[in-house]
């Protein structure tokens, strides 16, 4: 009985500890690792008996102590322990409420392709079933306010490609991410993840918890880095999209206008060493591109510098690696 205690209590330190670091914004994953170390052991190095324990020396912390520990100055960056402990009390209490797990780059079922990331989550949060991304995965991405041609072949391309044993990633958004992952639904070998550009129990858009229920309910997983309570906000939205094309190996921008999100997604991919495709609706019907984009960051350009266009998962499973 002395033993499950004393493991419990190991259990939620290293929680709290986790989750403290997650959301110091300010450091970097290497940072966070040291930080994370650091938090876990007394002035002594001794680990903490009690959760208590754990808190006090917390509390004792300041920025500067957090500089000294990873050896770098952050002339900016706010920190308060006591606002920090209850924060990361309350997302814990959340994610035992919610079922809601977590992982981290320090454990052996963090995804493997996130590993190739300069800057990879530190932390995951997550609902159900992280081993679909053990699958081959695409992300198919694309605007809001696609055509109905569009779509389709969405729809229809992610369910070939679950029928065939892949895993479909996109961002759970209106348009092509809806699509996306309402055809991999459709098949009878479904997986599909969403991941979420706030924290996991606020699904974003709030329109589609319906979605985000029935891809839990066929086995699918809805991911995110943030913590619980973490609200959607424009900057998170980009860093949302660097998780979407790192998880795959390829990309697939069904229909995307210069400068938009699904761009800069494809741009991500490309610099994490990832093959990048366009379906032929990105050249089919055109939609207005952002004031001020660069024509540079269109499909056209893309194409220009190498990446394919594909019909439909067939010739992009025939073009995949080539």
């Amino acid at each position: 009985m002395e033993i499950t205690s004393k493991t419990q209590t190991s259990h939620n330190i290293e929680l709290l500890a986790r989750l403290i670091v997650s959301d110091a914004s300010f450091l970097t994953v290497r940072e966070k690792i040291i930080f994370h170390n650091f938090l876990l052991t007394d002035d002594h190095g001794n680990p903490f008996a009690d959760e208590k324990s754990f808190a006090d020396r917390l509390l004792s912390l300041s920025i500067t102590s957090i500089s000294l520990a990873v050896k770098r100055v952050f002339p900016r960056a706010r920190w308060d322990a006591a606002e920090c402990l209850k924060k990361v009390k309350v997302s814990r209490k959340i994610m035992e409420i919610q079922g809601i797990k977590s992982c981290c780059c320090l454990d052996s079922d963090y995804p493997a392709m996130l590993r190739e990331m300069k800057d990879p989550p530190f932390m995951l949060f997550y609902r159900g079933n992280l081993e679909i991304l053990n699958r081959p995965c695409v992300s198919v991405v694309g605007t809001r306010r696609a055509f109905p041609q569009a779509l389709k072949a969405a729809t229809d391309f992610s369910k070939a490609a679950c029928d065939d044993g892949f895993c479909v990633i996109s961002g759970l958004a209106f348009g092509i991410d809806a699509a996306s992952h309402k055809g991999a639904l459709l098949s009878n070998n479904s997986a599909t993840c969403a991941v979420l550009p706030s924290g996991i129990d606020i699904i974003t858009p709030h329109s589609h918890i319906r979605l985000a229920s029935k891809i839990l309910e066929k086995g699918g997983l809805i991911l995110s880095e943030y913590l619980p309570l973490t609200p959607s906000v424009q900057f998170r939205y980009v860093q949302r999209n660097r998780i979407v094309a790192a998880l795959s190996p390829a990309t697939l921008v069904v229909q995307a206008q210069a400068g938009s999100g699904a761009m800069i997604t494809a741009d991500l991919a490309l610099g994490y060493n990832r093959e990048v495709f366009f379906h032929q609706e990105c050249f089919t019907r055109e939609i207005p591109g952002k004031i001020g984009a660069s024509q540079a960051s269109s499909p056209e350009a893309f194409v220009s510098d190498g990446a394919k266009i594909i019909c439909d998962y067939e010739e992009f499973k025939k073009n995949l690696w080539l």
